[in-house]
């Protein structure tokens, strides 16, 4: 079930096959980002489990969805990323660790990449969100 169907382009000319080898290869990306832990792979390990070759792979997947399939991985991994930076009982290090990253460093610099702010200030507004106020203090009457 690919979350990637916004990607489409109207106009695109593509074959059913190709259609079917997108969708596929978005399949398994999203099912190895969304395991607890992202397992070390990459867009060739996919290819390879589909027994075609990266560049046709390649190719298929930005002829069909108009993107490159690491931009796609990389969108997946975002939105676990701050799926995870949501739970209040994660921390950054533990996010990191769940996405695979090398180091918390590098992390933090490819989320500010993708976010412009630090994985810390995210949770910071997230967390200013959540607050929970009394009724006392809400403007109601009791």
């Amino acid at each position: 079930m690919a979350n990637v169907k916004h990607y489409q382009p109207s106009n695109a000319k593509y074959s059913e096959r190709e259609a079917q080898i997108s969708r596929d290869m978005a399949t398994l990306i999203e099912d190895k980002i969304d395991q607890p832990e992202i397992p070390d792979f990459s867009f060739g390990d996919i290819c390879l489990t589909l027994g075609i070759s990266s560049g046709y792979g390649h190719r298929t997947f930005k002829k069909v969805y108009g993107i490159t399939p690491l931009h796609f991985i990389e969108e997946q991994k975002y939105r676990k990323a701050k799926l995870l930076l949501g739970s209040p009982e994660n921390s950054i290090e533990m996010v990191a660790e769940m996405l695979g990253a090398s180091s918390v460093s590098n992390f933090t610099k490819q989320f500010k990449k993708w976010a412009g702010i630090t994985p810390s200030k995210y949770q910071r507004q997230l967390s200013g969100k959540r607050s929970v106020r009394n009724v006392k203090d809400s403007g109601y009457f009791e």
